[in-house]
């Protein structure tokens, strides 16, 4: 008898242990954190447009480009060699200056002071029929005033004093300029002067494309280029743009340029409602042989209505709709609706991808934003709709 009561309690002390160890199995499996949650997107992760590529009407002479933001290039004429800016430079004088010297919006912005140098050149720049504001030793310009005067009117006096302003001298200037081209790959651009009055200053239509997205990123700029008239503080005669194709066919930007070693050239912005999804637009038309830059703006016109025309959009999920959901591969999951619609914008012959952009995190709660459906040029935020807490079951066996 006491060895059968020996007995009896070795095997309670076995069963005690087998459940302790029973015990801190289950609660180690159920106190495990569950594993890094994966994105599954409902939407279509792509989608292509039926149809034929578009064909736009290019100019027969120069370099030209199309391009629709976060989509790509619509398509491009006339090769890459480099070809001389002229005024079209100016956009680089500007990213430049802004990017050192910020303006808020409305902001005028400090009062430069303009120097003798400056003024002591304006007779040669007349006589060789630069296009120029006509500064005055000592003259006092805000910031923004300077820039409007580089930008609506093509002032060369003021592009080669803003230089000045920022850098001290030109040549310092411009190897910034050449240094934020490098820095935005226009590896086909080469700066020599501040103005593009210099022959020597060359670039290609695509890498004035990518020069002109960036400086759409600055809200000063924008709101320069969007001015088709130049009025000078205290009085004086307004002076009108080269830009005479602003505001039509949502055109919000533009440069021209010419010289008689560049031609024409031209390079704008414009936005598209494309099935209520605001498109920018941005294109480049470069070494046009004519005796101004109006066949430039003219022609780059009647290909911007072209792609526009091309343009169609596609709705891939409403204001609301669960467009992802997060997978944290025990059953649970966290249903992503989207804040506003989903729509792709293409062309025919185009498939654009689709994709989530953001980290997952691990414990979203209902209302929280969680990174975004990339779909070309729409960028659509996601809001946490449901949660379902993963299987107890699954965290219990599950191995990895």
């Amino acid at each position: 008898p006491v060895e059968e009561k020996k007995g009896g309690r070795r095997w309670l002390v076995v069963l005690m242990a087998a459940v302790v160890l029973v015990a801190g199995v289950v609660t180690g499996q159920l106190l495990r954190p569950p594993p890094e949650p994966k994105v599954r997107l409902v939407v279509a992760s792509s989608h292509t447009f039926p149809g034929q590529a578009p064909t736009l009407p290019w100019p027969t002479a120069g370099q030209s480009v199309v391009y629709v933001d976060g989509v790509g290039t619509m398509g491009s004429s006339g090769g890459s060699a480099p070809t001389p800016t002229a005024s079209v430079a100016k956009v680089m004088t500007a990213y430049v200056y802004l990017k050192d010297h910020p303006l808020r919006t409305g902001e005028a912005g400090p009062v430069l002071t303009v120097s003798p140098q400056a003024a002591a050149q304006i007779p040669a720049r007349k006589k060789r029929g630069e296009s120029l504001l006509g500064v005055t030793a000592n003259q006092r310009l805000t910031q923004r005033k300077a820039l409007e005067a580089l930008l609506i009117i093509s002032a060369n006096d003021l592009a080669h004093e803003l230089a000045r302003w920022d850098s001290g001298n030109e040549q310092a200037f411009v190897a910034k300029m050449n240094a934020a081209a490098k820095s935005l790959g226009m590896t086909g651009t080469r700066y020599t002067d501040p103005s593009g009055y210099d022959s020597g200053t060359v670039s290609t239509a695509a890498d004035q494309v990518k020069l002109m997205r960036a400086a759409m990123q600055i809200p000063a700029f924008t709101e320069i280029v969007n001015n088709r008239t130049y009025v000078p503080d205290g009085g004086g005669p307004p002076r009108q743009g080269g830009n005479f194709i602003l505001g039509r066919n949502g055109v919000v930007a533009g440069k021209t340029g010419y010289t008689d070693a560049a031609g024409g050239n031209f390079v704008f912005a414009a936005h598209k409602n494309v099935g209520g999804a605001m498109t920018l637009i941005v294109g480049a038309v470069m070494g046009q042989k004519s005796p101004s830059a109006a066949d430039a703006v003219n022609s780059a016109e009647s290909v911007l209505v072209a792609a526009e025309r091309a343009l169609v959009a596609a709705p891939l999920a409403r204001k609301g709709d669960m467009a992802a959901y997060l997978d944290d591969g025990l059953d649970g999951r966290t249903g992503l609706d989207a804040t506003s619609p989903v729509t792709v914008v293409g062309w025919p012959g185009l498939t654009v991808p689709v994709r989530f952009e953001g980290e997952p995190p691990a414990d979203a709660e209902v209302g929280d934003q969680v990174g975004v459906v990339n779909a070309g040029a729409a960028r659509v935020p996601l809001k946490v709709d449901w949660v379902r807490d993963p299987s107890i079951v699954k965290r219990l066996i599950r191995l990895g």
